[in-house]
């Protein structure tokens, strides 16, 4: 390998071919977009209201697997891998203003969605609130689970990846099994509910050709705005859900309220032993209150 490939390559990589075997579920899908495969699941009856489900930050689409399997009861779930993660990788454009949101109203045009719920975790709410209030004909009603939306350090692993070459250097060393799982195992209140299946699932997406670079990207496109645009969240009109978990160790707990006083019309949930992934950690009451709001 010469010096300059040796540059650009990237430590550890799996390549997405032997990638999607083991993490592909049965019913997985592909849409070309935005000259990107999307990997997303469509799930439930098709004429059911559109339940839309968002990720955070070097998740995929398998963190609501729990939730899928529960509410395509009553909901079409369709929950996807967002560019720059999971198996869909990196945007073709990086990452600029406004591309989720943008992203979420041609995903939904492509699929024929006229009207959706939507709910996201962490970096998804920050999708979920964007899209609800610039596309407010789309969305119906929003979830926020432990949602961004107002400004926060991030752990200190993200924080270094949003300095500039901290993708560069993330992707030019693989991270410590042991370091990622212990960066991991802190979005829990009992880092011992989190199985060894989903540590591993989580570290491969992370070692997705691709992936830490893009990821680095959005974490340095929102530090360089100091944050995000509440002014964005004031104007949304749709009755919102903001669920918290009061362990949460990623972003601080007292932002439900900072949601709650944004969003005059929402209610909001704190959960006692749960925290930054209600979805994952407490699936079966998280999904009971998110079907109760969402058919209310």
């Amino acid at each position: 390998m010469t010096f300059w490939q040796t540059l650009i390559s990237e430590s550890g990589a799996i390549p997405l071919d032997e990638l999607r075997p083991s993490l592909e579920m049965p019913d997985s899908r592909y849409l070309n977009l935005q000259g990107m495969q999307i990997h997303y699941r469509d799930v439930g009856d098709a004429d059911a209201p559109v339940l839309i489900l968002l990720h955070g930050i070097f998740s995929s689409l398998h963190t609501w697997n729990d939730w899928t399997e529960i509410l395509s009861k009553d909901f079409r779930v369709i929950s996807l891998d967002s560019p720059n993660f999971g198996l869909t990788g990196p945007h073709p454009a990086g990452m600029q203003r406004f591309l989720y949101s943008d992203f979420l109203n041609d995903f939904t045009d492509a699929l024929g969605i006229r009207r959706c719920f939507v709910a996201g975790n962490s970096l998804g709410g920050w999708m979920s609130w964007e899209f609800a209030a610039r596309f407010p004909h789309k969305v119906e009603k929003m979830i926020l689970l432990d949602s961004a939306g107002f400004f926060f350090i991030p752990p200190t692993g993200l924080l270094l990846m949003g300095l500039p070459l901290g993708g560069w250097l993330s992707s030019r060393a693989a991270p410590p099994r042991a370091a990622f799982r212990a960066m991991l195992r802190s979005t829990y209140a009992q880092p011992e509910r989190l199985s060894d299946e989903v540590l591993a699932r989580y570290y491969e997406l992370w070692l997705r050709p691709g992936n830490r670079q893009a990821g680095a990207r959005v974490l340095r496109f929102i530090r360089n705005r100091a944050g995000f645009n509440p002014q964005l969240i004031r104007e949304i009109i749709q009755p919102a859900l903001v669920m918290w978990g009061k362990q949460d160790k990623w972003i601080p707990p007292e932002h439900a309220q900072r949601f709650a006083k944004a969003l005059p019309q929402s209610d909001v949930i704190m959960y006692d032993d749960c925290g930054h992934m209600p979805m994952e950690e407490i699936p079966v009451l998280s999904a009971a209150d998110a079907r109760r709001f969402l058919l209310g």
